[in-house]
């Protein structure tokens, strides 16, 4: 792969994944507020319905599409020119561990759902 292609993929790959991270950390601030403060309205079982399915889906849509980006980031580690690959960065880019990433954010996505239900219920 040629390296403008290459560095063009990881950069748009790489602001993919910081548009997901802040609105995922807002989301879930505003939900710990809202649950901390919100007083008798959260003893109403819509309501509870309805942060309980934000909670639930709106991780799930954020944990596919980040999960999505290690892995394009993990495939672009095996794709790097021989200069890039040789130097010490390109080295700790390719030996980062890729699958043990998704699998912690994966488990640290499902902690906090988990959490947040318990809260709400």
């Amino acid at each position: 792969m040629r390296p403008e292609t290459h560095n063009g993929i990881l950069s748009m790959r790489s602001r993919t994944a910081d548009s997901l991270v802040l609105p995922f950390v807002l989301s879930h601030t505003g939900l710990m507020i809202v649950l901390g403060f919100g007083g008798s309205g959260l003893a109403d079982s819509g309501v509870q319905l309805s942060l309980a399915t934000f909670t639930v889906l709106g991780s799930l849509w954020t944990l596919m599409a980040f999960d999505a980006v290690l892995a394009d980031v993990a495939a672009g580690a095996k794709d790097l020119d021989d200069e890039v690959a040789g130097s010490h960065m390109g080295a700790n880019y390719q030996k980062a561990p890729w699958g043990f990433l998704r699998v912690f954010n994966a488990v640290v996505v499902t902690l906090i759902v988990v959490a947040e239900l318990m809260a709400i219920y």
